[in-house]
Protein backbone atom coordinates (compact mmCIF):
# COMPACT_ATOMS: atom_id res chain seq x y z
CA UNK A 1 0.00 0.00 0.00
CA UNK A 2 1.32 3.43 -0.95
CA UNK A 3 1.79 6.25 1.55
CA UNK A 4 0.86 8.84 -1.09
CA UNK A 5 -2.25 10.99 -0.74
CA UNK A 6 -3.88 13.08 -3.46
CA UNK A 7 -2.93 16.76 -3.51
CA UNK A 8 -5.62 19.11 -4.84
CA UNK A 9 -4.49 20.61 -8.17
CA UNK A 10 -5.01 24.15 -6.80
CA UNK A 11 -2.38 23.36 -4.12
CA UNK A 12 0.11 21.45 -6.32
CA UNK A 13 2.46 24.46 -6.62
CA UNK A 14 3.12 24.20 -2.88
CA UNK A 15 5.20 21.09 -3.57
CA UNK A 16 7.84 23.34 -5.18
CA UNK A 17 7.05 26.62 -3.43
CA UNK A 18 9.78 26.66 -0.77
CA UNK A 19 12.06 29.21 -2.43
CA UNK A 20 13.12 32.32 -0.57
CA UNK A 21 10.71 35.24 -0.55
CA UNK A 22 11.69 38.57 -2.09
CA UNK A 23 10.38 42.08 -1.72
CA UNK A 24 10.03 43.69 -5.13
CA UNK A 25 10.30 47.49 -4.98
CA UNK A 26 9.22 49.72 -7.83
CA UNK A 27 8.53 53.38 -8.39
CA UNK A 28 7.13 55.41 -11.23
CA UNK A 29 7.42 59.17 -10.91
CA UNK A 30 5.94 59.98 -7.47
CA UNK A 31 4.31 56.55 -6.94
CA UNK A 32 6.05 53.62 -5.27
CA UNK A 33 5.27 50.24 -3.74
CA UNK A 34 6.80 47.11 -2.28
CA UNK A 35 5.33 43.74 -3.23
CA UNK A 36 6.03 40.37 -1.62
CA UNK A 37 6.89 37.75 -4.25
CA UNK A 38 7.42 34.01 -3.74
CA UNK A 39 7.56 32.98 -7.41
CA UNK A 40 10.86 34.03 -9.01
CA UNK A 41 13.95 32.51 -10.61
CA UNK A 42 17.02 33.20 -12.75
CA UNK A 43 16.32 32.47 -16.42
CA UNK A 44 19.51 33.39 -18.34
CA UNK A 45 23.23 33.94 -17.76
CA UNK A 46 23.89 35.87 -21.00
CA UNK A 47 22.31 38.32 -20.66
CA UNK A 48 21.77 38.00 -16.89
CA UNK A 49 17.96 37.74 -16.59
CA UNK A 50 15.70 37.12 -13.60
CA UNK A 51 11.94 36.50 -13.72
CA UNK A 52 9.14 37.13 -11.24
CA UNK A 53 5.50 36.07 -11.46
CA UNK A 54 3.16 38.84 -10.32
CA UNK A 55 -0.61 38.58 -9.99
CA UNK A 56 -2.24 40.64 -12.72
CA UNK A 57 -4.04 42.76 -10.11
CA UNK A 58 -0.81 43.83 -8.33
CA UNK A 59 -0.08 47.55 -8.16
CA UNK A 60 3.62 46.73 -8.52
CA UNK A 61 2.96 45.25 -11.96
CA UNK A 62 1.22 48.46 -13.02
CA UNK A 63 4.22 50.51 -11.86
CA UNK A 64 6.71 48.20 -13.63
CA UNK A 65 4.80 48.73 -16.88
CA UNK A 66 5.03 52.51 -16.35
CA UNK A 67 8.65 52.71 -15.15
CA UNK A 68 10.35 49.89 -17.07
CA UNK A 69 12.39 48.78 -14.05
CA UNK A 70 12.23 47.16 -10.62
CA UNK A 71 14.43 46.07 -7.72
CA UNK A 72 14.51 42.65 -6.08
CA UNK A 73 15.24 42.84 -2.34
CA UNK A 74 16.29 39.83 -0.24
CA UNK A 75 14.79 40.02 3.28
CA UNK A 76 15.84 37.95 6.26
CA UNK A 77 13.48 36.38 8.77
CA UNK A 78 13.66 39.36 11.12
CA UNK A 79 11.55 41.18 8.49
CA UNK A 80 8.75 38.57 8.44
CA UNK A 81 6.14 41.07 9.70
CA UNK A 82 7.05 43.55 6.95
CA UNK A 83 7.02 40.76 4.35
CA UNK A 84 3.53 39.65 5.40
CA UNK A 85 2.32 43.27 5.53
CA UNK A 86 3.66 44.04 2.03
CA UNK A 87 1.97 40.91 0.68
CA UNK A 88 -1.35 41.69 2.35
CA UNK A 89 -2.03 45.37 1.66
CA UNK A 90 -2.21 47.25 -1.64
CA UNK A 91 0.27 50.00 -2.42
CA UNK A 92 -2.62 51.85 -4.06
CA UNK A 93 -4.02 52.47 -0.57
CA UNK A 94 -1.02 52.63 1.79
CA UNK A 95 2.63 53.66 1.68
CA UNK A 96 4.09 50.25 2.45
CA UNK A 97 7.58 51.57 3.22
CA UNK A 98 6.26 53.89 5.91
CA UNK A 99 3.71 51.45 7.34
CA UNK A 100 6.16 48.50 7.41
CA UNK A 101 9.04 50.69 8.71
CA UNK A 102 11.23 50.01 5.66
CA UNK A 103 13.91 52.45 4.51
CA UNK A 104 13.87 53.28 0.78
CA UNK A 105 17.32 54.09 -0.64
CA UNK A 106 17.81 55.24 -4.26
CA UNK A 107 19.20 52.55 -6.60
CA UNK A 108 22.45 53.24 -8.41
CA UNK A 109 21.63 51.85 -11.89
CA UNK A 110 17.84 52.30 -12.28
CA UNK A 111 15.21 54.86 -11.32
CA UNK A 112 13.94 53.06 -8.26
CA UNK A 113 14.80 52.20 -4.68
CA UNK A 114 16.09 49.31 -2.65
CA UNK A 115 15.19 48.43 0.95
CA UNK A 116 18.06 49.13 3.31
CA UNK A 117 16.96 46.54 5.88
CA UNK A 118 17.31 43.70 3.35
CA UNK A 119 20.57 41.72 3.09
CA UNK A 120 20.96 42.20 -0.67
CA UNK A 121 19.27 43.65 -3.72
CA UNK A 122 19.28 43.22 -7.50
CA UNK A 123 18.46 46.15 -9.78
CA UNK A 124 16.70 45.28 -13.06
CA UNK A 125 15.53 46.95 -16.23
CA UNK A 126 12.43 45.41 -17.78
CA UNK A 127 13.51 42.96 -20.49
CA UNK A 128 10.15 41.38 -21.33
CA UNK A 129 6.81 40.40 -19.86
CA UNK A 130 4.03 38.04 -20.81
CA UNK A 131 0.73 36.94 -19.36
CA UNK A 132 0.50 33.47 -17.86
CA UNK A 133 -3.05 32.87 -16.64
CA UNK A 134 -3.84 35.11 -13.68
CA UNK A 135 -0.18 36.22 -13.41
CA UNK A 136 2.27 38.12 -15.59
CA UNK A 137 5.85 36.92 -15.88
CA UNK A 138 8.17 39.91 -15.61
CA UNK A 139 11.72 39.34 -16.83
CA UNK A 140 14.38 41.79 -15.70
CA UNK A 141 17.85 42.41 -17.12
CA UNK A 142 20.20 42.74 -14.14
CA UNK A 143 21.94 46.12 -14.12
CA UNK A 144 23.44 45.96 -10.63
CA UNK A 145 23.50 43.92 -7.43
CA UNK A 146 24.71 44.59 -3.91
CA UNK A 147 24.83 42.62 -0.68
CA UNK A 148 25.96 43.12 2.90
CA UNK A 149 29.50 41.72 2.80
CA UNK A 150 29.61 40.05 6.23
CA UNK A 151 26.65 37.81 5.32
CA UNK A 152 28.33 36.01 2.41
CA UNK A 153 30.75 33.11 2.25
CA UNK A 154 34.14 33.70 0.52
CA UNK A 155 32.72 32.18 -2.69
CA UNK A 156 29.76 34.62 -2.77
CA UNK A 157 26.94 32.48 -1.36
CA UNK A 158 24.64 33.78 1.38
CA UNK A 159 25.88 32.24 4.63
CA UNK A 160 22.82 30.60 6.22
CA UNK A 161 24.74 30.40 9.49
CA UNK A 162 24.64 34.22 9.61
CA UNK A 163 21.30 35.07 7.99
CA UNK A 164 17.97 33.28 7.82
CA UNK A 165 16.16 33.87 4.55
CA UNK A 166 12.38 33.57 4.51
CA UNK A 167 11.05 30.56 2.59
CA UNK A 168 7.40 30.47 1.58
CA UNK A 169 5.77 27.09 2.14
CA UNK A 170 2.29 28.11 0.97
CA UNK A 171 -0.53 30.25 2.29
CA UNK A 172 0.57 31.89 5.53
CA UNK A 173 3.30 29.31 6.25
CA UNK A 174 6.96 30.27 6.17
CA UNK A 175 10.21 28.57 7.15
CA UNK A 176 14.00 28.96 7.24
CA UNK A 177 16.94 26.81 6.12
CA UNK A 178 19.13 25.11 8.69
CA UNK A 179 22.77 24.24 8.17
CA UNK A 180 23.80 20.58 8.43
CA UNK A 181 27.19 21.37 9.87
CA UNK A 182 30.10 23.46 8.54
Amino acid sequence: MSDFIPIPIQDSHRLINAGNVILLSVQSQDKRTVTTVAWHMPVSNQPKLISCALANKRYGLELIKESGCFCINIPEFTLIDAVVFCGTYSGRKVDKCSEAHLTAVPCSTIHGFFIDECVAHIECELYSMFEAGDHTIVVGNVTGAMGKNHLFTPDGVIDINKVQLIHHLGGTHFGILKSQGG
